[in-house]
Order: structure tokens, then C-alpha cells, then sequence
């Protein structure tokens, strides 16, 4: 998780630049609105006072910050964000760079895209073959006459048929005016407060790719790959636990963590799916019993809105989460905008799946019973696995059909995610590039790699680098390469879901 360093102090601004700064962004709608609705907030109980006016006090602070680097902008060319955060020395790096995007999303910079293509040598079906590549460069100017743009609520993203239905909105709501399941979303306009919160925190709002790459190249302790992001290491591993062996997709590494967390009293619960009465529907659940834990094995491919059960959890001290890509990219935009501190101060790990896409449940079902002539109660496991999508039974058959035939029943919003192995994540697993019986795993943060050596150490898990085997990570590069490609482009003004 990036975090971003509140620079409450403002050491080095000029107290008159400071109480400009500050008197603007009291005017900020966000922050108008969150102040405004103080008693209706406080009724829901989501928020206690204190929690309510530390978040207050972050959006001020915030907001304020970004005046301040709006005014240093100003007059400027256009930069890179680099240059900009060369340019301004008052803050921190990474505050820099998230302010600068979120002054874009506000409406009062100016984000200029440059092409650029060259001829690179590939190999491709063995051959080496010259292509021509894309590179796109972005730079950032203070718009000449600049207007505050107001967020819509987020049921703007669900029109436009690109809503992921994490769930995160419905958990960051002050007034639980959202509620999102695995197909819908509605929002109760008579008790919504017009906040723009869950457009600031939606994973498909606005883009933070490049937030992300800048903040991360950064940390030079860091790998970095066009492909699947920023790493510390990446490696292929398997539990040594019998009892997870048992219950595991692959290698059982998650679980594997899990149980350690536990075991270890590191957390308090967990956050994850299991399934449903309805059997392969998946249901967000808070786990703070090892025992508990094993319900929660193995992959459920029809979605889940885990992410709207966090405020449940907001007791715990300490917990983490498991989830796929779209909502690892949520928990990092709620903890980056709108006031660069996190709305759950309380989620230690978060531990990502890889995920090409999920499927709606009816069609899970209609997917077996069309190309496998099986009804969904008879299946004991699922997976995706080169190139097939393989059934296995309870009468003990495996079967399978290639992966093109079961795409047409797969989540179309799932298309518009660019994301494959969980980007944002402390700690992000899978299959591809690993052999039978063993995960792929990337550890994205000095937290992340420290947990899973830790698991190792312990002897819970068995681990070798990920580059030592085959298929290993040039496989895992190459399809995480192909989805970033494949990814439809986000447009929320058309409306493809009728109100």
C-alpha cells in the first residue's frame, strides 16, 4: 500500500500563503458536504466523533496542500511528474504526485498525452519479428481558466456498465446511502449527501496508473515491469500443510499466509469468501477463527462485493484482506484520495488474487450446464489452467473445453480492467507460471516480503524463484502483457444501463 505522509505542519509555507490556501480549500464541495452532514454521519454510526473530525482534519489538510501546489504550478510548461515533484520541495514526493492527479480529476490541470512509437524485436511462435510499439508520455498543466468540476455519485460508473461491484463504495458511504451486491447498485438519493467520497475512491472513476508508476519508481528497492507492476521478488511455492492440501486451488499459498496471521496473532480476522447456501456463490465473510478458515479455499469464479462488509471489521485491531485485482486498486485510491489517509485505518495485508475475470452466478451455471451438460451442485472444483477451463466432479471426472468457448460468459465490466495480478497489493498469488501443485507469487511491498518469508520460515510453505522454473515468470509477463492490451477503455458518459 503507498502511503502518504500528511505534512500537517506545512513547515517552510508563509503563514499568509498558508491561510489562503487553507480559507480555499474550506470552500472545497467534498469537504463542505462531509461538514455539512456531521449529525447524519454521526447518526449511522459508521464514524465515531473522533474518527469523523480526524478524517475532517485530513481533507482539509489535503485540500490545502493541493492550493498550495496548484499555486506553485501555475505559469508553468508542461511537466512530468517527475519534473514537478523536482520542482516543488514543500511536500513530500508521493503527496506531490497524488495531488497533481487528483488537481486533474478536480478540474483545474490539464493532463497532455504525447505518442511515441518505435520498432522493437520480438519473438513471436519462435520467430524473431521487428513491431512497432506504442509509448505514451503525460505531462501536466495548470489550466488557463480552471473551474472546480463536482463528483457524481458513483451510480455514474454503474450507467456507464463499468462498475466492478467491489463493494467499496457502499463501505466508505458516511451515510450508508449506497448498497451493492454482485449485480447491482442502488443509492438512496433522499439520504445521499452529495459527497462524491465513493467517485474519489472507485476503482473505475478515474485512472491512477500513473500515480502509481511514479510513486513506485520512487522506492529504487523496487523491481518494476510494464507487464505486473512493481515487485521486491517473485517466486513459485506450495503449502506444506496436509489439511490445506486438501481444500487448495494450487498451492495453497494463501491460505497458508492466512492461517500464519492467525496462528500468529499478527491480525485479529480476515477478510475473504466462502460459499454461499447457494453452492459456487460466493459471500464476503469476516474470519477470526483458524477453524473457520478452510471454508474459504480454493477459487470461486462468480463475484463477490467483499469489499462492503470493511466497516463491519472496523473493530478489529488488526486485519487483512484477501480479494482480486479491482478491489486491491480500491483500498488504494480510498487510501490516497481524497485526503491521502486511509478511511480503515485497520488493514495491515492485503493479499491479491490474479484474476482475468469473474463470471455473474446465473451464468456460472449456465456455462456448466451448456458445455458440460452438468448441473453446478455436481462440481467439486474449478480452474483455468493453459488455456482450458476445467470441471471436476464429485463422481471424480475432470473435464474441460478450451478457454475461448466460456469467454462469452464472463462479466463484460470485467473487460475494462487492465489489471491481472493484483498490482496493488502487499502480496499477490496465482497460477500462471507455476507448475501443478504450486502458486506464483509476488511480494509488492518491504511488508509483503517480510510476511511471506515469515510464513516460510515457520515451514509452512515451500518456495523456490519464480525465474528458476518453467513456465515461470516470462509466461506469467506475457498474459499479464496480453490483458493490459485487451483492456477496453473507460468512457462514463455513456449510459448503458438504464435507471
Amino acid at each position: 500500500m503507498v502511503q502518504v505522509v500528511n505534512s500537517n505542519s506545512f513547515k517552510g509555507i508563509s503563514p499568509i500563503d498558508l491561510m489562503e490556501a487553507t480559507y480555499q480549500a474550506s470552500g472545497n464541495f467534498q469537504v463542505r458536504a462531509f461538514f455539512e452532514a456531521k449529525d447524519e454521519i454521526l447518526k449511522t454510526g459508521k464514524f465515531s466523533e473522533s474518527e469523523f473530525y480526524r478524517i475532517l482534519d485530513a481533507m482539509v489538510d489535503a485540500e490545502t496542500e493541493r492550493k498550495l501546489v496548484l499555486e506553485r504550478l501555475k505559469d508553468k510548461d508542461p511537466l512530468f511528474l517527475e519534473e514537478i515533484v523536482k520542482e516543488i520541495k514543500d511536500f513530500p514526493a508521493d503527496n506531490i504526485i497524488r495531488d497533481v492527479i487528483y488537481l486533474k480529476e478536480q478540474g483545474y490541470v490539464k493532463e497532455h498525452v504525447e505518442t511515441k512509437t518505435k520498432m522493437v524485436v520480438k519473438k513471436i511462435k519462435g520467430e524473431e519479428k521487428e513491431v512497432e510499439v506504442k509509448e505514451y508520455f503525460y505531462r501536466y498543466q495548470v489550466k488557463e481558466l480552471p473551474i472546480e468540476q463536482f463528483f457524481e455519485p458513483v451510480s455514474i460508473v454503474f450507467k456507464a456498465g463499468v462498475c466492478c461491484q467491489c463493494g467499496w463504495c457502499s463501505a466508505i458511504c458516511p451515510v450508508n446511502a449506497i448498497e451493492v451486491t454482485a449485480d447491482t447498485l442502488d443509492i438512496d438519493n433522499d439520504t445521499c449527501m452529495k459527497c462524491g467520497l465513493c467517485f474519489s475512491v472507485c476503482p473505475r472513476s478515474f485512472s491512477i496508473d500513473q500515480a502509481y508508476k511514479s510513486i513506485k519508481k520512487l522506492d529504487k528497492s523496487l523491481n518494476w515491469s510494464d507487464k505486473i507492476g512493481a515487485y521486491v521478488n517473485t517466486y513459485t511455492a506450495s503449502t506444506t500443510i496436509d489439511e490445506i492440501k486438501e481444500v487448495r486451488q494450487d498451492g495453497g499459498v494463501v491460505t497458508s499466509i492466512l492461517e500464519f496471521l492467525l496462528e500468529k496473532k499478527v491480525v485479529d480476522a480476515i477478510i475473504a469468501v466462502q460459499h454461499s447456501k447457494d453452492i459456487w456463490k460466493p459471500e464476503p465473510v469476516i474470519v477470526d477463527d483458524v477453524k473457520d478458515l478452510y471454508n474459504t479455499g480454493g477459487t470461486k469464479y462468480a463475484n463477490s462485493p467483499s469489499l462492503k462488509i470493511i466497516d463491519k471489521a472496523k473493530n478489529y485491531e488488526n486485519i487483512a484482506l484477501v480479494g482480486v485485482p479491482c478491489m486491491m486498486k480500491a483500498i488504494e485510491k480510498g487510501t490516497l484520495f481524497p485526503s491521502g489517509l486511509p478511511f480503515f485505518k485497520n488493514i495491515k495485508y492485503k493479499i491479491g488474487l490474479f484474476c482475468m475475470e469473474s463470471f455473474p452466478y446465473t451464468d456460472l451455471i449456465k456455462l456448466v450446464e451448456d458445455k458440460f451438460d452438468k448441473k453446478i451442485n455436481e462440481l467439486t472444483k474449478m480452474n483455468i489452467d493453459k488455456g482450458k477451463f476445467i470441471i471436476n466432479l464429485t463422481s471424480g471426472e475432470e473435464l474441460n473445453v478450451d478457454l475461448k468457448e466460456v469467454q462469452s460468459y464472463a462479466r463484460d465490466n470485467c473487460h475494462f480492467c487492465e489489471d491481472l495480478t493484483s498490482d496493488y497489493a502487499d502480496i499477490s498469488v496465482g497460477s500462471i507460471g507455476s507448475q501443478a501443485g504450486f502458486s506464483s507469487v509476488i511480494t509488492r511491498t518491504k511488508e509483503g516480503e517480510k510476511l511471506f518469508n515469515d510464513v516460510v520460515k515457520a515451514g509452512l510453505i515451500e518456495t523456490k524463484s519464480l525465474k528458476e522454473v518453467k513456465p515461470g515468470q516470462g509466461l506469467l509477463e506475457r498474459i499479464a502483457g496480453t490483458k493490459r492490451k485487451k483492456c477496453k477503455p473507460i468512457d462514463l458518459k455513456q449510459n448503458k444501463i438504464e435507471s
